[in-house]
């Protein structure tokens, strides 16, 4: 079995898991329950697994060196499919914990939020990559 190439973004500076009275914690809501919430998700073919922490941002993204033989472009393709598997997971987690009004909507703005960081930082690893590649 070929190991996975693990990148842990680390969190930005400010953003905790935590609230201030030291429960779990997401943004645009109330304190989770008892355990906290996070998401989990893979690409198709479970190359590149996602978790989402408590507070909806990527902690971790997998990649199996297998799926680096593929280029960028695909590499990028199947980090998006983990990435919204783990959103759809913790969005569902989520969603029973919050009955308020408009809470299905304070979700999905975030999630969007997210998507956008998401992208913007898929493009700064294919950046990366290309220039690897090309150094070869």
């Amino acid at each position: 079995m070929v190991p996975f190439m693990d990148v842990t973004r680390s969190r930005p500076k400010g953003r905790s898991v935590t609230s201030e009275s030291g429960d779990t914690a997401w943004p645009g809501g109330p304190a989770a329950a008892d355990s906290p919430h996070t998401g989990r998700g893979s690409s198709k073919d479970e190359s590149v697994t996602v978790t989402i922490g408590t507070d909806g941002l990527v902690d971790t993204v997998a990649i199996n060196p297998r799926a680096l033989r593929q280029g960028a472009q695909a590499i990028e393709e199947l980090t998006r499919e983990a990435v919204r598997e783990a959103q759809r997971d913790w969005f569902g987690r989520l969603a029973a914990q919050d009955p308020a009004p408009a809470s299905e909507e304070r979700l999905r703005a975030r999630l969007e939020e997210i998507q956008a960081e998401y992208s913007h930082r898929m493009e700064e690893i294919n950046r990366l990559m290309a220039g690897l590649l090309s150094a070869r």
